[in-house]
């Protein structure tokens, strides 16, 4: 057996191996972090030990390279991607599978690009804690099978999907959020060939072409950490996008939507929304239609290839970061909303209160 997957294996093997010990103030069990003892906001039995404190190691010095220069990825493997002012960088999941954090800085912005492979979500948060620009740090603690990061200034816990302090000094406090987006490898470099891409070369001796679960992804019943609430109208991992509006949850099944692209213009909780995806892309983004000025628009296919991904009935074409690429309002952003991907048993679990909620639209 090659060296370096010898290690990735006896690696992850030991992640698992303290297996689904929950914290307990009173346990003195070795594996547990020296914050234990901290109060927690969420159950605290349903808080689980992992490897520990920075077990699983962030990026906190990225590097890039051009996506044609990149040939450890393949063409359907997803990429998770951000945009802030002209600043375009992806991170390729291969890697944020091992790592899960990326410290970075986009545009001269602190942000810290979060992915958690256990509920398949990924958020980008500002790196701006109590005032003070810091870093973020995978805990080691595990809450309904996701990711708990830690920053490094106030050592403050934070829950990804909660998007919120759950333990420390900022309990109670949400992170700033910045859109981030999911597509396909091959999507990515038809969008932009150019584009920044983050480098295999990450200064840790690991081999990203391998997934470091197994049959995670495929297998429904391989599930880490125990699951509280179940909702059987899909599978558990499927991919799905969600919004959120006044406390209440719209699912979006990523694979119900067409391969030539999809577009949905609604309204949730009062909010004039367009959800707009391709299932071939594995891509499904979510923008509010309400503009400053006043104007509510409506959003149809369009024609042109990615990164284009719908056309309003003004006559502007907008990205998929919600830039408007070409017409009457050139340059403008649609306005960001609540949303992000999980698997299909994440949202269940963090925000399910019967069997049958959140509640799941197909386009």
């Amino acid at each position: 057996m090659d060296i370096r997957i010898s290690k990735i294996i006896a690696f992850f093997l030991a992640l698992f191996s303290v297996q689904c010990s929950s914290v307990s103030t009173n346990s003195g069990n070795e594996n547990q972090n020296e914050e234990e003892n901290s109060v927690w906001s969420i159950p605290e039995d349903k808080v689980f030990i992992g490897q520990g404190r920075d077990g699983i190691a962030s990026i906190d010095d990225p590097k890039f390279e051009q996506s044609g220069d990149i040939d450890f990825i393949n063409d359907g493997d997803l990429i998770t991607a951000i945009q802030i002012g002209n600043d375009i960088r992806g991170y390729p999941n291969v890697i944020l599978n091992y790592h899960e954090i990326v410290n970075d800085r986009v545009n001269d912005v602190p942000v810290a690009v979060t992915y958690c492979p256990l509920t398949g979500s990924g958020l980008a948060w500002n790196r701006v804690v109590n005032g003070v620009e810091t870093t973020f740090g995978v805990s080691g603690f595990i809450y309904k099978n996701n990711l708990i990061a830690y920053d490094r200034e106030t050592e403050s816990y934070w829950s990804q999907m909660l998007n919120g302090a759950v333990a420390g000094s900022m309990e109670g406090e949400s992170r700033e959020n910045y859109r981030l987006i999911e597509m396909t490898f091959k999507a990515w470099k038809d969008a932009y060939p150019n584009g920044k891409v983050l480098s295999g070369i990450t200064g840790f001796d690991l081999n990203y072409t391998i997934f470091p679960y197994g049959d995670y992804r495929t297998n429904n019943n391989n599930i880490l950490f125990p699951i509280e609430r179940e909702d059987d109208r899909l599978e558990r991992k499927a991919r799905t996008h969600g919004i959120f509006y006044s406390q209440n949850l719209v699912v979006f099944p990523i694979s119900a939507f067409s391969d030539e692209g999809t577009v949905i213009n609604s309204t949730y909780s009062g909010e004039d929304v367009v959800v707009a995806g391709m299932a071939k892309d594995e891509l499904v983004v979510s923008y509010s239609r309400s503009l400053e000025d006043g104007t509510t628009l409506e959003f149809s296919q369009t024609g042109e290839p990615l990164p284009a991904i719908m056309q309003d009935d003004e006559g502007t074409v907008w990205s998929v970061f919600g830039e408007a690429l070409s017409g009457p309002r050139e340059g403008e952003m649609l306005k960001q909303i609540p949303s992000y991907n999980s698997y299909w048993f994440g949202w269940v679990d963090f925000y399910g209160t019967s069997p049958r909620t959140p509640v799941i639209q197909i386009p």
